[in-house]
């Protein structure tokens, strides 16, 4: 397994394992196996990991029913977009 620095040239199944070896030993860090020029490497990303909030996927909540807004309307306030 020829190995640099940051990046080793493995088959898929040990890109994948040690992937996960890697993040294991170093939860701050993301590492992921992904294909670079057809051969599989185990890539560091230096992007730290975040906590999902749950707010992209929650639906807007139901509209009152005298709401004159239409549901695109209502979707974008909830979304930040209205005032």
């Amino acid at each position: 397994m020829p190995c640099g620095v940051n990046i080793c040239v493995v088959t898929h199944d040990e890109a994948t394992a040690e992937a996960e070896r890697r993040q294991a030993a170093d939860p701050s860090a993301t590492w992921i196996a992904t294909q670079r020029d057809g051969a599989w490497i185990v890539a560091r990303i230096r992007v730290p990991r975040t906590k999902p909030t749950g707010t992209a996927t929650k639906p807007p909540p139901p509209a009152p029913r005298d709401d004159p807004h239409s549901a695109a309307e209502r979707a974008a306030w909830f979304a930040g977009g209205g005032s």
